[in-house]
């Protein structure tokens, strides 16, 4: 995906990109980390707005965190297929599936039908079901190969480039050239693209369970795994350009290419085959991210009930891992390479900013929709404290061992509300299509908010209790001041992006709805336990009203 951003969005300025990019996805990543220590069995951020905003808010972030997982393995699977196609059997395939469908299927899907990437889901599912320890085998061999591979191309951009190449290549066709040919403001555009990169926050999380110690391993695999992910971005970046024009790569040939370009082949072969192992690996982890993402959402009932299926055998959830599967085939069908891009971006963005909210209210609230260590769902019961029982009353707030705080959490959802608000006022000022001046007007407006914002966290800080936890982990620094900042700098990456990730969005959330009020509001567990609760009060007054009368008649 590299090559094609550098090539029509950034330029050699993608460097400058995948910073951005890191430098905003640290608040995301120290809020990632704090609820991957706090909750152990399966966890995503359906699972944490579960458990902080309740089942309609979950339900709907739920939903919608699937399809950008399923979007975002459909856009892994179709690049695996292009680069096979290309590489090995020089467009044949497409050439064939083209004319295969293109009698019986309109034009659009016949275009958009790779039978290579359809192949490589089903085999992923396939292993998938086998069971995780294959998946872990599997994965450990291909970033392996995949990093080593890497690093020949790094050093072969250090021989072969040139420091000309990267900042004085101009393209002939257009005359676009320097680091930066389509603006500084490409930058933001190709920061809020790359945000697909740094996705793996939620399979690291979804395998949560498979820790021996989630409160020291998981803050650990996700810390260590963002930097060297940034690391590699940023190196394999500036060798991509060093080493050819970045006019003269193509979107689909990529790294391979620019190799070709000086005439290497067998390290391009080699490099074809890490791309090809690296992008099967991901599509493998992602499927399980997926499966089990699913699989919470089945057994909560917010989905159909028979996708909770758990192989005895292989403790997989295969019901859920198939269907997961032919998701993605359909995302496969339905969108091209290019749209997949983007939509995939705008869901990363919106999802990671949840995930900074949620922090801010669990922390705020107390403890008592939890997730059960054996099954990884959300049950519901009151958590003891690391404190004595005298610190458990809102009486103990004031000593050296803060207990808990009955009902400030939705004090504090009432006031992040507030802080949503004034934050997309802010957004849609920048963004304002009349002629309000900028730097005379909309500047000044977007500043005065800013402040607002900042006083409304200021207040949440210092006039309400961050509850205890039992057994603390990792806990984020500065709450709720990082989980707002993280929040603000997202959306402001998703508002870079282009209206076709805007308009998916708004789709994401219609699906959300019409699934929850449609199947999820009336199978959930919430919804059946208070129906067998009413059924059971009424059975009791029933059986009271029968004694009353044989105690009349008598």
């Amino acid at each position: 995906m590299t090559p094609g951003i550098i090539k029509l969005i950034a330029g050699p300025g993608m460097v400058l990109s995948y910073l951005i990019a890191a430098a905003v996805l640290i608040f995301t990543v120290l809020s990632y980390m704090d609820l991957g220590a706090r909750y152990k069995g399966i966890g995503n951020a359906y699972v944490y707005v579960y458990a902080s905003l309740g089942e309609f808010a979950a339900g709907l972030i739920g939903i919608f965190i699937m399809t950008e997982i399923a979007l975002s393995l459909a856009l892994v699977a179709v690049g695996f297929g292009q680069n096979i196609d290309k590489f090995f059997i020089h467009g044949y395939a497409q050439q064939v599936q083209s004319e295969f469908t293109a009698s019986f299927l309109p034009e659009y899907v016949s275009q958009n039908i790779n039978m290579l990437a359809i192949a490589l889901i089903m085999v992923c599912c396939c292993i998938n079901c086998a069971g995780i320890k294959q998946v872990a085998i599997v994965n450990i061999i291909t970033v392996s190969y995949s990093i080593l591979s890497l690093v020949m191309y790094c050093i072969i951009s250090l021989i072969y480039g040139s420091p000309k190449t990267f900042a004085e290549s101009t393209d002939p066709l257009s005359g676009k050239g320097g680091v930066f040919p389509y603006g500084a403001a490409s930058v933001v555009t190709g920061a809020a693209v790359t945000v697909v990169s740094y996705g793996g926050f939620e399979t690291v999380v979804s395998l949560s369970a498979e820790a021996k110690d989630s409160k020291r391993d998981v803050p650990l695999a996700i810390g260590f795994s963002f930097g060297i992910a940034t690391l590699i971005y940023i190196t394999v970046t500036l060798a991509i350009t060093y080493l050819v024009p970045w006019y003269s790569l193509d979107e689909g040939t990529g790294i391979p290419g620019s190799l070709e370009a000086h005439s290497l082949t067998i390290p391009k072969h080699i490099i074809i085959g890490a791309i090809l192992l690296s992008s099967a690996s991901l599509v493998l982890c992602t499927l399980t991210t997926l499966a089990r993402g699913l699989l919470v959402l089945a057994e909560d009932g917010l989905i159909f009930s028979c996708l909770s299926y758990v192989s005895e055998c292989t403790r997989v959830p295969v019901a859920a891992t198939i269907t997961a599967s032919a998701i993605t085939i359909l995302f496969t069908v339905a969108f091209s390479y290019e749209i997949l891009i983007h939509l995939v971006s705008g869901g990363a963005l919106l999802t990671f900013a949840a995930v900074c909210y949620t922090l801010i209210i669990i922390s705020y609230t107390k403890p008592a929709d939890v997730v059960d260590e054996s099954t990884g769902l959300i049950r519901s019961e009151v958590v003891g404290s690391v404190v004595s029982e005298e610190d458990l009353s809102p009486e103990g707030v004031g000593g050296t061992s803060p207990g808990y705080v009955e009902h400030q959490d939705w004090k504090v959802v009432g006031w992040m509300s507030a802080f949503w608000k004034i934050l997309a006022v802010g957004t849609v000022l920048y963004y304002w299509p009349t002629g309000w001046s900028f730097w005379h007007v909309r500047l000044p407006l977007m500043m005065i908010l800013g402040f607002i914002n900042l006083l409304i966290l200021c207040y949440i800080r210092y006039n309400y209790i961050i509850q205890p936890q039992r057994e603390p982990g990792f806990v984020c620094p500065g709450i709720p001041f990082v989980p707002a900042i993280g929040i603000t700098l997202n959306l402001a990456l998703f508002s870079a992006l282009d209206f076709a990730a805007h308009l998916m969005t708004i789709v994401y959330v219609a699906v959300g709805f019409v699934i929850y009020f449609g199947y999820g509001y009336f199978h959930s567990k919430i919804t059946l336990d208070k129906q067998k609760a009413q059924d059971s009060s009424l059975k009791f007054d029933s059986n009271s009203e029968i004694e009353e009368i044989e105690c009349s008649n008598k």
